[in-house]
C-alpha cells in the first residue's frame, strides 16, 4: 500500500514535470496565435512552423521552432555533412581548380 502510494505520487510528479516546461505548445497554437505570440519576440525568438514529411512516411507533420531552434538544427545538418565527406582542400568546398 505504501509502495503504491508513492510510486503514484512519482508518476505524477513526473508528468508535471513533463508537462511543465514554460514553453507554448506551437503545434496545436492556430496561424493568428503564433503570429500574436512573434509580435513580442525578437528573431531570434519568433516561432517558426512548417509541414515536414518524415522518413519513411507520406504523412507531412507540423513542426514548429524557434528561428535559433531551426538555425541551430541546420548548423548540425551542415556539420553531419561535413563529417560525411570532409572537404579535400584548404577551401571551404574543396581545392580550387582552373
Amino acid at each position: 500500500m505504501k509502495n503504491t502510494r508513492l510510486l503514484l505520487l512519482l508518476c505524477s510528479a513526473l508528468s508535471v514535470a513533463c508537462t511543465v516546461t514554460g514553453r507554448p505548445d506551437f503545434i496545436n497554437m492556430s496561424e493568428e496565435d503564433i503570429y500574436a505570440h512573434n509580435l513580442e519576440q525578437p528573431l531570434m525568438k519568433k516561432v517558426y512552423c512548417f509541414q515536414e514529411n518524415m522518413t519513411g512516411s507520406y504523412i507531412r507533420r507540423r513542426q514548429c521552432m524557434t528561428v535559433e531552434e531551426y538555425v541551430y538544427r541546420l548548423e548540425q545538418s551542415v556539420l553531419a555533412l561535413d563529417v560525411l565527406q570532409p572537404s579535400a582542400g584548404a577551401g571551404p568546398f574543396g581545392v580550387i581548380r582552373d
